[in-house]
Parts: C-alpha cells; structure tokens; sequence
C-alpha cells in the first residue's frame, strides 16, 4: 500500500466533497430541470384542454340543464298565475257587481212596495168631513119622527170633505135634504152630506180622503146652518153615526 504524505491526505480530504457536490450538482439540475419541463408540458395540456374546440366535457350520467328553456318555462308560469288571479278577480268582481244589483233591484221593489202599501192604507183611511163644528141633534127619534143622522152645526160656507176614497153616487136636489151629495166608499159603505150650500162634484167622479165635495149650508128642511150626516154600511139602512165613526177611529 502506497504511503501518502500528509499533503496528500489534505487534498483528498478536501476533493472528495467537491466530486460529491459535483455528483449532487449533476443529479439534481436534471430532476429540476425534468420537474420544470413536467409542468411546462402540463400547462401546455391544459391550455390546450381548455382552448381545443374538440374537448367534449366529461359527463356523469346528468344532462346539463339548459338555462333559457328553464328562464322561458319559469316566465310561462308566473304568465299563467297572473292571467287566472286576472280571472278569477274577475269573477269575484262580477260577483259583487251582481249582488250589489240583486240588492238594488230589492231595495227599489221594497220601496215600491212600501209605497204602495203606504198609499193603500192613505187610500182606505179614514177622517171626518167638517171641522169646526158643533154636535147639535144625533140619530134616534125626533119631533113625531125620526132623525137618521148627527147633525154638525158649522157656519154656511164651511168646506165639506170626502171621509175615504169613493165614487160619487148622487150630487144634486133630494126632497127634505135640500143640496146632497152621496158618496159609495171603498168598503160599500154610503154617507149622505145633507142641506148643502154648494155642491162641487159630479156623479161618477172619484174622491180621495180630505177631498173637497161642497160647502156646508142651510138648504131642505132645516133649522140652520149644519151639516146633516147619515152613514149607510153597504147602502143599506142608516145606523148612529157617532158608534161608526169611533169604530173607524175618527171619533168627533
């Protein structure tokens, strides 16, 4: 075995190192320079990947959902809900419109009816011919005779007036009564208005209550101004004046 000098040793100490950072040098700045290719070539690919017209997308099973389809479908929908809440606003309007008429039309034929009914009962009422009177000789036995009727003591002139809507019967002279006009109510009922001064109304025509037929007088057999009243149920006899008239609530 060769002997080495101390220098020697030195030197070999100190060379080796430099051939095994020569060594590590030539390893390692291949395998960087590899690694650094790797990824240029990687890049390269996935550029490529991503620019290629021809790169058909990997699929797992799921059709992609087509975004304007769906827009267009969604927009239908909502066009939809807003023409049946249109409608069906509609209809409620309708509805309304119609019952508010329905109410309408019964208010009107209430009314109607209440006015007619009104009229009616104004029609068929009641109410004394004179006012202003005085009760001066009633019905019942009178002088040898018999006086059928409530005689009203009232200055000549005083108006006479029809006692409920009726027809006159009679207007004109009748022996013992002088002017009289007699009057058919609705009911059948006749009532003599006798010794009249006046006589305004003709046979045939129509009166209302409170309507004017003549003016009290001093005509026939009579003793003074008045007014001579007979009330004759259905045309027949005559009956008290004064009990009827309570009985139709216009009591004198």
């Amino acid at each position: 075995m060769p002997l080495r000098s101390p220098d020697a040793r030195h030197r070999v100490s100190h060379k080796a190192p430099t051939r095994r950072r020569r060594l590590i040098a030539g390893v390692a700045l291949p395998t960087v320079a590899a690694v650094a290719l790797a990824l240029t070539a990687s890049g390269a690919a996935m550029a490529t990947s991503a620019t290629s017209p021809s790169t058909t997308p990997v699929s797992f099973g799921h059709k992609p959902a087509a975004a304007a389809p769906a827009a267009a479908s969604d927009l239908d929908v909502i066009r939809t809900r807003r023409i049946e809440a249109a409608a069906q606003n509609l209809t409620v309007a309708r509805a309304t419109a119609a019952a508010r008429a329905a109410r309408s039309d019964q208010r009107i034929k209430l009314a109607a009816l209440v006015s007619k009914v009104a009229r009616a009962a104004q029609a068929h009422g009641w109410r004394l011919p004179v006012k202003g009177y005085a009760l001066t000789s009633g019905f019942g036995p009178r002088g040898g005779g018999f006086h059928a009727g409530e005689d009203f003591a009232v200055p000549i002139g005083t108006n006479l007036t029809s006692m409920s809507t009726g027809t006159v019967d009679f207007a004109g002279q009748e022996s013992g009564f002088g002017n009289i006009v007699k009057i058919r109510y609705w009911d059948g009922t006749i009532s003599f208005y006798g010794h009249m001064s006046v006589i305004s109304v003709n046979v045939g025509e129509n009166v209302g209550p409170g309507e004017s037929v003549g003016q009290s007088g001093n005509t026939g057999d009579s003793t003074g101004p008045h007014m001579h009243l007979e009330i004759h149920p259905s045309g027949g006899a005559a009956i008290d004046p004064l009990p009827w008239l309570a009985d139709h609530n216009i009591a004198p």
